[in-house]
């Protein structure tokens, strides 16, 4: 995967067909998440969405998560890492973080960052 590379057309995307557990009952019943999906987690402060990240990441069957932090307070990445996500989290996980005290320029960087990553692991055929 490069940093510049050129997206795929939507239209030429394979169809999202099989289902990744991410070891939440509630969203895997309600909110079912597809191999090759990417999500979003967006709400407001102190509402969860940290912890449930972290347990979705832990929790998952895929085999490597990478998980953008974008525009959180950095001291809410150091306890998503230490913390949150856990030891058996942080063994398959790669987390990019561009804290909300950095630049929007670095901000974008850091979504860009993510997405390359995971696309590298996609290329390697990895869940």
């Amino acid at each position: 995967a490069s940093f510049n590379a050129e997206p795929i057309n939507p239209l030429a995307r394979k169809p999202i067909s099989e289902p990744l557990d991410v070891g939440l009952k509630a969203i895997n019943g309600l909110l079912t998440v597809g191999k090759g999906q990417r999500i979003g987690l967006f709400a407001g402060s102190g509402v969860g969405k940290s912890v449930t990240l972290g347990m979705m990441t832990r929790g998952t069957t895929a085999q490597v998560v990478v998980v953008g932090l974008i525009g959180e307070r950095g001291r809410e990445v150091k306890e998503f890492i230490e913390e949150i996500l856990g030891e058996d989290g942080r063994r398959r996980s790669v987390v990019v973080a561009a804290p909300a005290d950095a630049s929007p320029l670095m901000r974008l960087k850091g979504c860009q960052t993510a997405l390359t990553i995971a696309e590298y692991f996609r290329d390697q055929g990895l869940d």
